[in-house]
């Protein structure tokens, strides 16, 4: 390797997705900062501390990223590699074919964008996720309730999770009943949704209800990109996970078996692991 070489300088943004926050993101953060790399984490626009006080849609938290990129851009060889869960795998695609499509030869500061890791999302995104029973919900209540009063005093007890929480929603956001998932559902999962504002899921809404399908486009992301997606996710299928991932000229994809959507909960070390093992081929 060249010693005149420009050093690379990378920084991190992770971004979560709905209902999230930017506390859903950091076993990711503190992944990479032990790796002494910078990482951002912000809360988007509506949700979690970044509060709303009026209607917003979705190109909205496009360019509020945009934004933090830009200021964020404190070195001339300063590189963005961009980790998005779910909604925020979306936004990493649409902020990666926001640089490769901007024509202004005068964006000389333009943010640039070295690798994408899209976990549990798609460029078009389809769900087989069944209608939800009133009982599932009121199950979904009672599971975080009961953990959060016995995890401290009965760390070992399961009958919570055996009656209401594999009778509740969480069977479809993860497949591995661990007391660990259930501490993230209970706290971090449980936070997130109480801090998503009406108007953040107001634009979520209408941009389904008006369709989204970035697969025709992918073509034009030329770096490297790692898709992840969870067998039994019923949020965002991993078959569309993995149509995304053949659809990108430079894609790496990885599957896991029994899990779902909140795969990062479940599976979190060797998810880290994975990633780290495709950073070190790609992000040298």
């Amino acid at each position: 390797m060249s010693s005149d070489r420009p050093v690379r300088q990378f920084k991190v943004l992770c971004l979560h997705g709905h209902p999230g926050n930017s506390e859903a993101m950091q076993i990711f953060v503190r992944h990479f900062q032990e790796m002494g790399i910078k990482t951002i984490a912000p809360d988007l626009r509506g949700y979690g501390r970044a509060k709303a006080s009026s209607a917003f849609a979705m190109s909205d938290h496009i360019q509020d990223l945009w934004d933090l990129l830009e200021r964020e851009q404190d070195h001339p060889n300063t590189e963005y590699l961009i980790l998005g869960w779910s909604l925020g795998g979306i936004l990493a695609i649409e902020l990666a074919l926001r640089t490769f499509e901007s024509q202004n030869p005068q964006a000389v500061t333009k943010p640039k964008i070295a690798g994408l890791i899209l976990i549990a999302t798609a460029a078009k995104p389809r769900s087989s996720l069944p209608k939800i029973a009133w009982w599932e919900y009121a199950n979904l209540v009672m599971a975080v309730i009961s953990h959060l009063a016995l995890a401290p005093i009965a760390p070992n007890t399961r009958w919570h999770i055996e009656w209401f929480g594999k009778r509740s929603l969480i069977k479809y956001l993860i497949q591995q009943h661990t007391k660990t998932a259930y501490d993230r559902i209970a706290t971090t999962g449980a936070k997130a949704y109480l801090q998503t504002s009406r108007y953040a899921h107001r634009a979520l809404m209408l941009a389904l209800r008006q369709g989204y399908d970035r697969t025709q486009d992918l073509a034009k992301i030329q770096i490297p990109c790692l898709a992840i997606a969870a067998e039994q996710d019923r949020h965002i299928t991993a078959n569309s996970t993995a149509e995304t991932a053949k659809l990108l000229p430079n894609c790496e994809f990885i599957c896991y078996p029994h899990t779902a959507h909140l795969l990062p909960w479940e599976i979190g070390d060797r998810l880290l692991a994975d990633i780290a093992k495709w950073c070190d081929r790609n992000m040298q």
